[in-house]
């Protein structure tokens, strides 16, 4: 029986005005949000090749010159485009991407923003995470607003009834109807979209993609399913279409608009840290003090004479300096990260941010992809400082005092580019992606499961007359 309703409540919805102008609107915007990622991808893409060449021409000129000031010289990783941003962009333009670093440390992070105008990085781009969460969670409630208020506005919901239809399967039939129709929607837009790509030839498809295209469309139907069952919910809720309308609306507001751009007053209210101003001020207290404890001699530097006793203690100064800086920096980036991170938890009561946060791990981006690129880029600092050490050891001339920021006393013999480490990102596997999901995942589907339970509760109540 619950077949039948279900096809029956689909046809329907297909044939209805509103499927027919949501699925127009939706097939455009899929159409033209491609086009324009792959314009200004192709544009990005350019800029990062110009940008690595000419990193890696300095970094060749440097190392074949003198190794030391290989290892002082603080250089900047930039994140490449990525090739599927087209499912999820992962708010990625609002992310740190440039971290800075040198053989001695991972000194911070910033937003960089390449060759382009920063203040257009404010506009939304049309990906399949921003039309789903915009344009088909507003669909479906479409299709669920009035699924029982209309009908009872009509007569055509005690006439249903009346047949002997148990409540639970007219109700799971026309939940499960509204999902699917706008999961039609959803695969025609995406199957166009893969279609632009793959005539564009300008990035290929591969079977990553793929498999990534496949949980995105999970992740889609999921969201829909949690954002039918709360257009259902304001449809039991209310005893005339145009007040479930009402409710549908301001619960759309709400999720998509209200709590996200909310967020940062929320994060600064509840979970507040220290301002940049005071942890500027504790470095130049840190610092003082050192300075003013340091042995005369210590602020001593000749190019001339490279390794004078003087700049052992300049060595020792300066390592000191930099430990007490990052320690102080350290503590404050995990400040950021624990205040994001808790902000998040705020924000799970909106399915929208929900689905964003788990098209981060379907994507590989956004604040997954930050933290393992800011734990990967130690890791890496930490073999070329080794890799360093190792070289300078083999010059009986060095005496190695280890200065982070000048190459005083340390070896200045050239070495071959080819032996230079290198970092090189590596994309999130399939584990840390669905270790980064799972609890949003498990969210969602106690979301969903909760809003139409209490959903159907009340349609048992409900009066049809």
């Amino acid at each position: 029986m619950i077949k039948t309703i279900v096809i029956k409540e689909i046809q329907n919805n297909l044939y209805s005005l509103r499927f027919h102008i949501s699925f127009l609107l939706c097939i455009v915007i899929f159409a033209v949000g491609t086009i324009a990622f792959l314009k200004n991808h192709d544009t990005k893409m350019q800029e990062h090749s110009k940008y690595q060449a000419e990193f890696k021409s300095e970094l060749k000129r440097t190392a074949e010159s003198n190794v030391g000031n290989l290892a002082v010289t603080q250089r900047a990783f930039i994140w490449r485009p990525r090739a599927n941003a087209f499912i999820s962009d992962c708010k990625e333009k609002y992310f740190p991407n440039r971290f800075n670093y040198s053989a001695y440390n991972v000194f911070g992070f910033e937003v960089g923003r390449g060759g382009t105008n920063p203040f257009l990085s404010t506009f939304q781009e049309l990906n399949w995470s921003f039309i789903a969460s915009v344009i088909l969670s507003f669909a479906v409630l479409l299709f669920t607003f009035d699924t029982i208020s209309g009908e009872k506005e009509t007569g055509a919901l005690g006439l249903t009834l009346s047949n002997s239809i148990p409540r639970a399967t007219l109700l799971l039939g026309k939940y499960v109807s509204a999902i699917m129709t706008t999961m039609v929607m959803a695969i025609f837009g995406i199957v166009l979209s893969i279609l632009i790509v793959l005539f564009s030839r300008k990035i290929v498809f591969t079977s990553a993609m793929l498999m990534e295209t496949l949980g995105f469309l999970l992740l889609v139907f999921l969201f829909l399913s949690c954002t039918a069952a709360i257009g259902t919910l304001s449809s039991v809720i209310a005893h005339k279409s145009n007040v479930s309308l009402l409710i549908s609306l301001t619960f759309w507001l709400v999720f998509v608009v209200i709590i996200p751009n909310t967020a940062i007053f929320w994060a600064n209210k509840v979970f507040s840290i220290e301002h940049i101003d005071a942890i500027n001020e504790k470095i130049g207290n840190v610092r003082g003090d050192l300075n003013r404890n340091a042995p005369p001699g210590s602020w001593t530097a000749d190019d001339g004479f490279p390794f004078l006793p003087e700049h052992r203690l300049r060595a020792e100064l300066q390592m000191k300096h930099m430990n007490a800086e990052m320690g102080i920096r350290n503590a404050y980036f995990q400040d950021m990260f624990r205040q994001l991170e808790r902000t998040r938890l705020l924000t799970l009561i909106s399915p929208v941010a929900l689905f964003d946060y788990m098209s981060e791990a379907t994507g590989g981006g956004g604040y997954a992809r930050f933290k393992k690129d800011w734990r990967d880029l130690h890791g890496y600092q930490a073999r070329f400082l080794e890799f360093f050490k190792i070289f300078d050891a083999k010059d009986p001339n060095s005496p190695h005092w280890y200065n982070p920021y000048e190459n005083l006393s340390t070896t200045r013999k050239p070495i071959a580019f080819e032996q230079v480490p290198l970092f090189k990102e590596k994309p999130l596997s399939l584990a840390e992606r669905f270790s980064f999901l799972t609890n949003y995942l498990l969210v969602m589907v106690v979301y969903t499961a909760a809003v139409f339970s209490l959903t159907f509760v009340l349609f048992l109540r409900y009066d049809v007359r």
